[in-house]
């Protein structure tokens, strides 16, 4: 499924600039419709399932950028904090992609 949707917007925004194509694609995931916070219509829509786990501190998860994924309400009775980190790759020759290069602040959702 993320193969197809990437595929299709990427037809479909080729001739923007690219921070223009990164915003059309951020914002038509949504809007499109392919992407939607209602977990099970969506796994109806495409005749799949979401996989879940029962992760332990120290856990990693690797997949691949093509892959749908979401994080659902950390309830740690010891009201432990989950921490999750984006190691992302491109191209050499691509533009830096500013959005994932922002430093932390206080009150930025951690």
């Amino acid at each position: 499924v993320g193969r197809q949707m990437e595929a299709e917007f990427s037809v479909k925004n080729a001739n923007l600039p690219p921070e223009e194509r990164i915003n059309a694609y951020n914002r038509n995931m949504r809007e499109g419709g392919w992407i939607s916070t209602n977990l099970v219509e969506m796994a109806d829509r495409f005749k799949s399932r979401w996989l879940i786990a029962d992760y332990d501190a120290g856990d990693l998860v690797i997949h691949s950028p093509y892959m749908i994924h979401a994080a659902t309400q950390n309830h740690d009775p010891m009201n432990r904090i989950r921490l999750s980190t984006d190691i992302r790759y491109q191209r050499t020759d691509d533009s830096i992609d500013r959005r994932w290069a922002k430093n932390w602040v206080p009150g930025d959702n951690l």
